[in-house]
């Protein structure tokens, strides 16, 4: 019983993080933006909110890969483990801009 809700977590995780896709393109392409400003380039605050957004594509879609073959070999729980991966990084960025936007503010 616990192997099965394993492996639906698995697959609900891996459709989510394949849709996250969706919305990162956008986020992807906007994100360029930042770089308008002249000099912007040299900027590491710039870099450090950027960064983390370009990269997360090809964390996503390394994890689904990851996943999919670790669950394709019967190890439903590396796969799970390895599909939260894009998830908690997402999380963590929000949390750390949060933090950094609130720090900016005073």
């Amino acid at each position: 019983m616990e192997n099965k809700k394993i492996r639906t977590a698995t697959i609900i995780l891996l459709v989510i993080v394949a849709v996250s896709l969706i919305p990162w393109a956008l986020a992807a392409f906007t994100s360029l933006f930042a770089f308008d400003k002249p000099g912007s380039g040299k900027d590491p605050s710039v870099w450090m909110m950027v960064a983390p957004i370009l990269a997360y594509g090809a964390i996503a879609a390394g994890c689904i890969l990851a996943s999919a073959i670790l669950y394709s070999r019967n190890r439903p729980l590396p796969a799970l483990i390895v599909i939260a991966i894009p998830l908690a990084a997402a999380i963590l960025y929000a949390l750390i801009m949060g933090v950094y936007a609130v720090t900016m503010i005073h």
